[in-house]
């Protein structure tokens, strides 16, 4: 049985590499992307298991993929990220759909037991 895919989007080169590292270290596969655009042409758009996308970035946000990938009925859950302390960013990502919205810095043991949350759904295989 394969591990679960996550995939980190982040244009935080250091942050986004150091997720993905977390990621391999409790037995999770792991794919880095510098922009939600490189995530959307990639083929992990449809292999991954959990997304950990950045609010802000250059070009396309965490919400707004997060709304790109409910219109291409996609479903993988996506944790939402961010070192902004805008309360409204709570309710958007409640209403596009994100599995939660952390704040940087957030404890690695929060953002691991929401991916397990999200990987222990019952959801269709693939």
């Amino acid at each position: 049985m394969t591990s679960p895919l996550v995939a980190i989007i982040d244009d935080d080169e250091a942050l986004c590499s150091s997720l993905a590292d977390l990621m391999r270290s409790v037995g999770y596969r792991a794919e880095p992307y510098a922009s939600a655009e490189t995530f959307l042409a990639t083929s992990s758009l449809f292999g991954s298991d959990c997304i950990i996308a950045d609010v802000h970035m250059p070009g396309m946000g965490g919400p707004d993929l997060v709304r790109k990938l409910h219109e291409q009925g996609i479903t993988t859950p996506v944790i939402l990220i961010t070192a902004l302390p805008d309360t409204h960013l709570d309710d958007e990502a409640i209403s596009v759909g994100a599995q939660c919205l952390l704040r940087k810095p957030f404890e690695t043991s929060v953002l691991l037991e929401y991916i397990e949350r999200s990987l222990s759904n019952d959801r269709p295989p693939r």
